[in-house]
């Protein structure tokens, strides 16, 4: 390895930098692209040295004759956008001096303008377009999502917009000679994947994702194999198909007190289902723990594991994206079960819904799936915590890997002891006070007034959105106008809080309304929007229209109907 700091001058002595083929798209956006532009327009202002980072590049084999070809080991974001920002300045050039920057950007013979930097499959051929257009106009009517022309289009106008700048020629001249890179050269023998890992500290760091599938597929070219063909099958078809494809893996979940792409989550995921990642393991440690899995694999076992996460990649692909506008019915399982996942943020049990998904069909896993819909739930209820379910879910993981048999009755019996018990059930359900009360009886009325929508022949909608407030009718402030109904403030409490004593609402009621005597909050008073029987448009909250008071009697019988909604869905029926 030789380490040399450099201009832009290197790019002279190159023939071609090839970017491999299974390298990331390139990802910069206008935050980096104006700090750059910034930063080297401070640099030329005060003549000073500025540093943008180091480029690692591994020399290539090439036939006598063709020059020197080495690969992008690591830089393809900082080079390729600095390219951009020579190719927007030298568009403004005179055509006499054009030739003098065309080593630069092009090979030889530099007229056939073939770019000097040989892009990765997903941006060759918009890095191409760049190159050979005349100007950023030629390409206003390209891709609006495309990020290299988008980055192309931002540095033209800059350039044109910044009166600094108007003397240009000479701006590109100083970047052009300034030493602005560290230049890491490896020998073709010299192992880039711990270099690749250990630098890649600045710009937009690589998640592990990207440093997994550069590793799977230098594994790959290690073992002599069609890596090309691997590559496209297993990898590019299922994650970089289409911008949709893209845009959906590329997604930023909150997983805790981390952000998680959903490859990532899905790589995890994957990673525990295989048996691999460890529950005392660190989720900063994936892309490690994948590279070793694979350090001993053969050809055979390398595209064994390739070929099962595509198939597991479909799985999870397909399962349910709920949003906050989703149509819910409770007629379909697998939404029910995610959109639960989904309000109670459980993500450590996706391992086990992908494995139960991977393995059974039809009435199984529809009884597997309300098992694990039922416990997260009545957990969630209980506020039972999360603590070690990492470690139970993947303990069912392997029994049922181990003995697929029978997995309704394993699964039953991996969960059995932190399933709440019907007392404790039924004494959470008399007393939502804590912060989190509120999150809780939403979603169990939400389900209960969808369960009935199910169960009732004469109603036409069957689906709702989550998109409803939660009311408490005898309301929280209850001293004003509810004292004839508590005797004292433990007892109004003890009212207040019942699950009986909670609705919900399409609108928010004004808190006049919201704090007034039961015939006022009910029908409204002239002078205001919102009332429960102008906003009641759910079963569970119509049925109390008719009611002429509501007291201690009303709220304690309304508590057991709901009761015995919540035992009737989900009780234990398997």
């Amino acid at each position: 390895m030789k380490a040399t700091e450099n201009d832009f001058g290197f790019m002279e002595q190159e023939a071609v930098i090839e970017i491999p083929f299974f390298q990331r798209a390139y990802v910069w956006e206008e935050e980096q692209w104006e700090q750059l532009f910034e930063d080297l327009k401070e640099s030329f202002k005060n003549k000073k040295e500025h540093f943008l980072g180091s480029i690692v590049l591994k020399q290539l084999q090439t036939n006598i004759g063709e020059g020197t070809k080495r690969s992008l080991i690591d830089g393809q974001q900082r080079l390729s956008t600095f390219s951009i920002l020579v190719k927007s300045l030298y568009d403004k050039l005179d055509d006499n001096y054009k030739p003098d920057y065309t080593k630069y950007l092009f090979k030889k013979p530099t007229m056939d303008k073939i770019p000097k930097i040989q892009h990765s499959k997903i941006d060759r051929a918009s890095f191409e377009k760049i190159l050979k257009a005349k100007n950023s106009e030629e390409l206003s009517d390209s891709n609006k999502d495309d990020k290299l022309i988008e980055c192309y289009q931002y540095f033209s106008k800059k350039i044109e917009q910044c009166e600094e700048l108007k003397d240009f020629k000479s701006f590109l001249d100083f970047i052009l000679c300034i030493k602005l890179w560290v230049t890491i050269n490896l020998e073709s023998t010299e192992d880039e994947q711990k270099i690749f890992d250990s630098i890649n500290t600045t710009g937009l760091k690589l998640n592990a994702t990207d440093i997994i599938k550069n590793a799977l597929f230098a594994k790959a070219i290690a073992l002599k194999t069609d890596y090309e063909e691997l590559y496209k099958k297993y990898w590019e078809e299922i994650f970089e198909s289409s911008k949709e494809n893209k845009n959906f893996w590329e997604e930023e979940l909150n997983t805790g007190r981390l952000k998680r792409t959903q490859s990532e989550i899905f790589l995890h995921a994957f990673a525990i289902i295989r048996g691999f990642f460890k529950p005392e393991d660190s989720l900063e440690n994936l892309s490690k723990i994948y590279k070793e899995e694979i350090e001993n694999y053969d050809v055979k076992k390398l595209e064994s594991f390739l070929k099962q996460i595509k198939e597991y990649a479909i799985i999870y692909r397909n399962f349910p994206q709920i949003k906050h506008d989703t149509c819910l019915s409770f007629k379909n399982d697998e939404e029910r079960l995610f959109h639960i996942l989904k309000i109670t943020d459980t993500n450590t049990i996706m391992p086990l819904i992908l494995k139960l998904k991977y393995s059974f069909k039809d009435d199984t896993l529809k009884s597997c799936f309300f098992l694990l819909e039922r416990f997260v739930l009545l957990c969630w209820l209980c506020r039972k915590g999360t603590k070690d379910y990492n470690i139970l879910f993947a303990k069912t993981i392997k029994c049922i890997a181990e003995n697929k048999d029978n997995p309704v009755e394993l699964l039953k019996e991996q969960l059995s002891e932190r399933i709440p018990k019907d007392e404790d059930i039924k004494e959470c359900l008399v007393s939502l006070k804590d912060n989190s009360a509120n999150y809780r009886a939403k979603l169990i009325l939400f389900w209960i007034e969808l369960y009935k929508r199910s169960q009732n022949k004469g109603q036409d909608i069957i689906e709702l959105s989550y998109q409803y407030t939660l009311e408490h009718i005898m309301p929280r402030s209850w001293e004003g106008s509810w004292k004839n109904i508590a005797k004292d403030t433990e007892h109004a409490e003890c009212l207040i809080y019942q699950i009986g004593n909670m609705t919900l609402l399409k609108g928010s009621l004004n808190s006049t309304i919201k704090n007034a005597p039961w015939k006022t909050k009910l029908n409204g008073d002239g002078s205001r929007k919102n009332s429960i029987k102008t906003c009641a448009d759910l079963l569970i909250t119509k049925e109390i229209l008719d009611k002429k008071k509501w007291d201690e009697e009303s709220i304690k019988e309304r508590t057991k109907r709901l009761i015995k909604d919540i035992f009737e869905i989900w009780g234990e029926k398997i």
